[in-house]
């Protein structure tokens, strides 16, 4: 089976490249476009691998390039979406790689290589530093640089801390604005799915013009795009889609799957009409109808938990993908003006300010009350008929408070920033230097308004409602005589007069809706100050080696990192259902210096055709760790011409940031799966014992799908984490073929002494996994209930975890003139004439492995083959180019991934998790089409149309996964069409 599903998946490469695909992705060959009139050769284009500019087949570190009209081609204006699409990076931090979030993350989009994490990897603008997008956190939102602004992307796929800085440890994504441009430029373009669904449009401006005889330039970027709002539940192969135990299970290791996916997975303890429970036993009574009638609940096909289940119809159950947010609305405007002026023949002054907004409307489920009121037999929302179905038993209830309305999160993001320079060149006796310095300024705002939130003291004093003696419906916390016993008044009440609340159907009124209910604003504000200088020159004019002069390349970086995260004072007084947030600020400064070499030892030698070696050394001064030192060295060694090899091996760090080492003990919830459940205990050899050591009861059902308090903390105390990754490549560039380049890189890269919180469902899982015995460290972390649910998880940040992977990237690029090779037969292709350009890039994963704790390595977390994550992957581009018309063929691959968790369970046959075990290999076809009309009418001087489908084959997302998180590398909508136009003037 092994053999044949690797047979199948070469073949799919070759017909992606050979005969269908071409790619998205340009190297530097031919990444800059050049008037579809001209089918000329096209100059090789300088990339930024390092701070000693040399193409990318010419240095150690490999590069891959996005380019310009891969991206105005793609059919969407979400960047980070199309940069997601290179196999070396990951989709898990996009839009919808964050959304459904219950937090701040609603419409960021993080570039996440290597799928280490976004913090990980660099992402620059023009080879310098942008402001983060989110509180504490030095990740860059590409949202707040527009796909209208881009030239090309340059990705560096090795770790490059010690030429970039801090964040670099995976790699640096470098994204190259448009500049120096002269003319107009007006783009207006749409797209949507064939369902109508997924919805986009954009317009965007481009003005330049040169002045003062060529001296100066200035350039300005206008532009707005809008998205339209995804639900799940708009996903047919999403919508209500789960798992159920499979009750012809027999055990563990039986063959028999333990879990099966099955549609029609509803909540039946949850209801927007609510759901009376019993309140000793906590079985459901009754559902109810929107007056409140008391209906019979429907019964379950198979059940997933406690409070899930599958259903053949449930009209009174809640379907949780109605409050799911894949895509945010989202409207996004902006500008950016880039100015350059030779104040002499050798210095040039610059400046690039932009300000971006984003308008973002996002929001989870409603809050919902899952059995933790009591209602009184006098309640008097009790009518009749539910006194009669009750029949005197004690009730509580379980629903989701709908009438009051989703916790909407609506986001504004403001994003300014400047860079004010100048540059130049130096001559001196002892070498020309080139140099450049600048100050950069960057600020993020993000104001949250948040609505639909409960006031848990008003809910529970407005249910707790009685018929005063006047006969009106009060709350029992208004009304004396009502007041039993021992009655006392619910604790975080407001100083509102209480209006009655009823919990049965949705009868309520405006008063009591805003009685129980609160709205909120919060603001993230994120500063970043950082002045540079470089500076680059070479030995030429005082010193050769046999290959050349020596080239290098050094400067010095101050940055200073700010965040400070300013929350609702009603929240922070405890009041809310929402978790007390503190105020947080943080901030720290760095100092640091950076020195890179490079040193061609020979050159046009027999068997040497070229032969360098490479080095860089950075050492920062940080506030908070202290001094850390980054460095690497390289070498690039080609016998022949025609065959290159090359490699690179490094160390890396990465200081904490605002969040990892400031965060104040704050409150939040958390999701886990309980361990000592019933359909868990057998996951792990030693669970049994430990569970029943924690008195746990045996054939335990837990309750884990609700939400758990918890606080999380920062750690001043956190170290810098460290990495060490080599690679190691061939390149061929064989002269008997023209225009054909391969490049195949093989990459290690380990984390130690990593950063990361100690992940609620890792405390646990080590409390209970732990060989001897329960484990007293982890298992004071967190608390259960006299029910035995858990309650209540304390997390923070240590330097505890350990990351590993290893992999192959290749790249296959070809450029080639049709005329050329038809000279000599003129039929050739049909008389078919033009330019042919195609590139393939590929990833062979072979680890990818979290260790929660470096320390105890038989507790590994294997990623590799699972959803995110597959073995193989490629992404591919074809054009072909004639006169004024091009025709493009883009492929995108993804290896067949599994459902279950891949890591090895002494015993257990992970593979019976879940049915169907794996997501079959997914391949997206892509095709664009586009038109120039050079010398048209009226005042442009020329107009290019394009049109394209995207998943022309209609793919649909894999039924049962989430849509956002890991599965976000699928196609979430089938078949999409694309169009627009673009007129220069």
């Amino acid at each position: 089976m092994i053999e044949k599903r690797q047979g199948l998946m070469n073949t799919t490469v070759l017909a992606g490249f050979v005969g269908v695909a071409g790619l998205a992705f340009a190297d530097s060959a031919w990444a800059q476009e050049t008037p579809q009139s001209q089918p000329t050769e096209i100059e090789e284009v300088v990339i930024t691998g390092s701070r000693i500019p040399r193409p990318n087949l010419e240095q150690p570190t490999p590069v891959a390039t996005v380019s310009r009209e891969a991206i105005e081609t793609a059919g969407t204006q979400n960047l980070g979406d199309i940069i997601a699409e290179l196999p070396a990076l990951s989709a898990n931090d996009t839009v919808r790689g964050n959304s459904d979030s219950f937090g701040d993350s609603g419409g960021l989009n993080f570039a996440n290589l290597r799928s280490l994490g976004a913090a990980r990897t660099l992402t620059l603008i023009d080879g310098k530093r942008h402001v983060g997008g989110d509180a504490g956190n030095a990740a860059v939102d590409l949202n707040a640089i527009p796909a209208a602004l881009v030239d090309r992307v340059e990705v560096i796929t090795g770790g490059a801390s010690a030429v970039y800085g801090s964040d670099a440890v995976t790699g640096v994504v470098n994204i190259i604005l448009k500049d120096d441009f002269e003319g107009g430029e007006i783009t207006v373009q749409g797209s949507g799915a064939e369902s109508g669904d997924g919805r986009e449009w954009a317009i965007n401006g481009l003005y330049g013009r040169n002045f003062n005889s060529g001296r100066g330039n200035v350039t300005a970027t206008l532009f707005y795009d809008h998205s339209d709002q995804v639900l799940a539940s708009d996903i047919g192969a999403l919508k209500n889609w789960g798992t159920i135990v499979n009750p012809a299970n027999t055990g563990p290791a039986d063959g028999i799957p333990n879990r099966i996916t099955v549609p029609n997975v509803l909540t039946d303890y949850l209801d927007e009409n609510g759901v009376i429970l019993d309140w000793n036993t906590f079985d459901i009574i009754s559902a109810l109808t929107n007056d409140g009638s008391p209906v019979p609940q429907a019964q379950r096909l198979g059940t997933n938990s406690f409070a899930f289940g599958q259903f053949d119809e449930c009209e009174t159950c809640t379907a949780l993908d109605d409050y799911i947010v894949l895509v945010p609305k989202t409207d996004r405007y902006g500008t950016n003006i880039r100015l350059r002026y030779d104040l002499t023949s050798n210095i040039t002054a610059y400046l690039d300010a932009k300000y971006v907004r984003s308008e973002i409307e996002d929001f989870v489920q409603p809050s919902f009350t899952f059995g933790d009121y009591f209602i009184e037999a006098d309640n008097a929302f009790i009518t009749p008929e539910i006194a009669a179905v009750v029949a005197g038993r004690d009730i509580t209830f379980g629903r989701f408070n709908e009438d009051v309305g989703v916790r909407r999160n609506d986001i504004t993001r403001e994003t300014y920033r400047a860079v004010a320079g100048l540059r130049g060149d130096l001559e001196t006796g002892f070498a020309d230097f080139k140099w450049d310095l600048s100050y950069n300024y960057g600020e993020t705002r993000n104001e949250f308004r948040g609505s639909g939130t409960l006031i848990p003291g008003n809910y529970a004093a407005a249910i707790d409602s009685v018929v005063a003696p006047d006969g009106s419906i009060q709350c029992r916390v208004n009304v004396p005589s009502a007041q039993y016993d021992g009655y006392e008044a619910p604790e975080g009440l407001t100083s509102d007069t209480c209006v009655p609340f009823n919990p049965f159907g949705r009868q309520n009124t405006a008063s009591a809706i805003d009685y129980v209910s609160h709205d909120s604003i919060r603001t993230h504000t994120i500063t970043q100050e950082v002045l540079s200088g470089l500076f680059n020159f070479d030995t030429s004019k005082f010193f050769n080696l046999q290959g050349g002069p020596v080239a290098f390349a050094g400067g010095f970086e101050y940055r200073k990192e700010t965040s400070e995260n300013i929350n609702d004072p009603f929240v922070k007084s405890g009041l809310s259902d929402t978790a007390p947030q503190p105020d947080a600020y943080g901030e720290f400064d760095v100092t640091e210096g950076f020195l890179e070499f490079n040193a061609p030892l020979l050159a046009d030698l027999p068997w040497a055709y070229r032969l360098s070696i490479d080095g860089a050394y950075r050492y920062a001064d940080y506030s908070t760790v202290g001094g850390a030192e980054a460095w690497k060295v390289g070498a690039i060694y080609a016998p022949v011409r025609d065959i290159t090899f090359r490699g690179t091996y490094s160390r890396a760090v990465r200081a904490p940031n605002i969040t990892e080492a400031f965060l104040p003990s704050s409150a939040g919830f958390f999701s886990v799966t309980d361990p000592c459940d019933v359909d868990n205990i057998d996951l792990d050899p030693d669970r049994a014992a430990n569970c029943a050591a924690a008195g746990v009861p045996a054939n335990f059902n837990s309750n884990t799908n609700a939400s758990i308090e918890g606080f999380s903390s920062g750690n001043p105390d956190l170290e810098a984490e460290e990495a060490k990754s080599w690679t190691a490549g061939v390149v061929l560039q064989p002269r008997w073929v023209r225009g054909l380049s391969f490049t195949a890189d093989y990459y290690d890269i380990q984390i130690d002494n990593a950063i990361s919180l100690v992940g609620a469902q890792d405390i646990i899982d080590n409390c209970y996994d732990a060989s001897g015995g329960l484990d007293p460290s982890f298992c004071s972390l967190f608390t259960r209930g006299a029910d035995s649910n858990i309650d209540f998880i304390e997390t923070t940040f240590i330097n505890a975890a350990a990351l590993t992977t290893r992999g192959w990237d290749f790249e296959l690029a070809y450029t080639r003139n049709l005329e050329e090779i038809a000279e000599a037969n003129p039929a050739m292709f049909g008389g078919l004439r033009g330019r042919l350009t195609g590139v393939l890039t590929a990833n062979k994963l072979e680890e990818l492995n979290f260790f929660a704790f470096a320390d105890r390595p038989d507790e590994i977390d294997v990623e590799q083959g699972e959803i995110g994550d597959p073995e193989w992957s490629f992404k591919s581009r074809l054009t072909w180019q004639n006169g004024p018309l091009a025709l493009t063929w883009a492929t995108r691959y993804e290896d067949r991934v599994a459902r279950f968790d891949v890591t090895p369970t002494p015993g257990v046959n992970t593979e019976e998790n879940a049915f169907p075990a794996y997501v079959p290999a997914q391949t997206y076809h892509d095709f664009v089409v586009r038109y120039r009309i050079d010398n048209a009418p009226w005042i442009a001087k020329g107009i290019e149309l394009f049109a394209g489908v995207n998943n022309i084959t209609d793919k649909e997302m894999p039924y049962g996964l989430t849509g956002n998180g890991a599965s976000s590398t699928y196609d979430l909508y089938g078949r999409q069409f694309f169009g627009g136009i673009r007129a220069s003037f």
